[in-house]
């Protein structure tokens, strides 16, 4: 780069010589023989219509003089925009729009600046002029997918469908590219045209049938449509290609579930475990469980949430683990099992001091359940001493004086 800097530099300094001799075409001469390696320097062009104007060329020195005002513009404008997202992201929106509207006066043509003052108008929810720009950048640039995508948006919020329907229809007749025609399968997926968003998606699945985001959105389709063994055959080919992937398989489970087919969802459930890792195997035991207990098969339930506490990288799982067994449990009348469940979880150390607090007031709970009030009162007593929240010391107390009355009560009794 610094080479072909000091080669462009060469070739200005010779020519001003030859300038200066008043060998003006042969200065021109040069300078036109090397215009490739000029196409956006100012001082070239500038020096170039100084040369044309020595000899009587006010034509062509005019003409260059042009493009060098349009590329000191385009600097500019250019130079404005970033400097404009540096206020934005300030949240300096006043100065922002100063800067891009200053910067569309100096090149009115680029569509870029049109794009970051629809996105700064958005932004401060002025969406009346957010949808003119995008009225104006349709003009500079009918084939851009933006406008399209973001005036059809507006139009469907502001409950306009038809209009925005039509400005679709129009983008449709002018781009044909995968992207404006995955995000107009969207657009007619939420109008609710199933019909034409199946259309759109076949025609981009039979260019693009690995695309795992464009299987994903037309199996979503056909179920809008009312066509779940659609969407099972997409995603059933598509396991062809994607053997380990669990959003598949969890999603093939889900359609089974919803036509019924208990056993095969849950097969596809457990594929989604064996083949996952991490927090996608986390969100499938999460997803088994909740599908296991709504079907009332609690043994299986129950297995499937404790190994989750047992292989839970997240404390918020394990959590919520310990909550749906702890109803689960509480239904049986197993309290034993919920302490002994706690302990371990206190043991493994990995949920947070709030959770500790809360997984706490759940066993002081489940202590009085069971009839373990001195228990339960030191469960109470403990929180009382290390809780940071308010609320819950609020409860504590309350349930501290409650237990006093009920083992006050038991003595009483039993002396009685």
């Amino acid at each position: 780069m610094r080479g072909f800097k000091r080669e462009v530099e060469s070739i200005l300094k010779e020519v001003r010589i030859l300038v200066e001799s008043k060998k003006y075409l042969k200065a021109i001469s040069k300078l036109e023989k090397h215009k490739n390696y000029f196409k956006k320097d100012i001082d070239y062009l500038l020096l170039l219509a100084e040369i044309y104007e020595k000899v009587g060329n006010n034509e062509k020195a005019e003409e260059h003089l042009e493009k060098a005002r349009f590329i000191e513009a385009d600097i500019r404008s250019k130079e404005n925009l970033a400097k404009s997202q540096d206020f934005i992201e300030k949240k300096d929106y006043v100065k922002a729009k100063k800067l891009l509207e200053e910067a569309i006066s100096l090149n009115p043509f680029d569509p870029a600046l049109y794009v970051e003052l629809h996105k700064l108008y958005k932004k401060q929810g002025l969406n009346k002029k957010a949808a003119k720009i995008l009225k104006i950048l349709l003009m500079i640039s009918p084939y851009a997918e933006y406008p399209y995508v973001e005036l059809s948006s507006y139009y469907y919020s502001a409950g306009n469908i038809d209009l925005a329907e039509s400005i679709m229809e129009d983008g449709l007749k002018r781009i044909n590219s995968p992207s404006f025609l995955y995000e107009s399968a969207k657009f007619y997926q939420i109008i609710g045209d199933f019909d034409k968003a199946e259309e759109l998606m076949l025609q981009l699945y039979g260019s693009f049938p690995q695309d795992i985001d464009y299987v994903q959105k037309l199996a979503e389709i056909f179920l809008s449509n009312s066509k779940p063994e659609y969407a099972l055959d997409v995603l059933m080919e598509a396991l062809t290609h994607f053997e380990d992937a669990p959003y598949l398989y969890q999603y093939i489970a889900t359609i089974y579930d919803t036509l019924g087919k208990e056993e095969e969802s849950e097969f596809y459930m457990r594929r989604a475990i064996s083949t996952s890792e991490s927090y996608l195997k986390e969100d499938s035991m999460r997803m088994l469980s909740e599908f296991l207990l709504e079907k009332n098969k609690y043994d299986q339930a129950e297995q499937v949430l404790r190994e989750m506490i047992d292989f839970a990288e997240s404390s918020w799982l394990v959590m919520d683990a310990f909550l749906e067994l702890a109803i689960l449990y509480m239904e049986q009348e197993q309290f034993g099992k919920i302490v002994d469940v706690a302990k371990q979880i206190l043991r493994d150390g990995l949920i947070t001091e709030e959770e500790k607090m809360e997984l706490l007031e759940i066993v002081a709970d489940v202590f009085e359940a069971d009839g373990k009030l001195f228990s339960a009162k030191k469960v109470c007593e403990y929180l009382m001493k290390n809780t940071k929240d308010e609320k819950q010391i609020k409860r504590c107390y309350t349930k501290l004086n409650h237990l006093k009355e009920l083992i006050f009560l038991e003595k009483v009794w039993k002396k009685a």
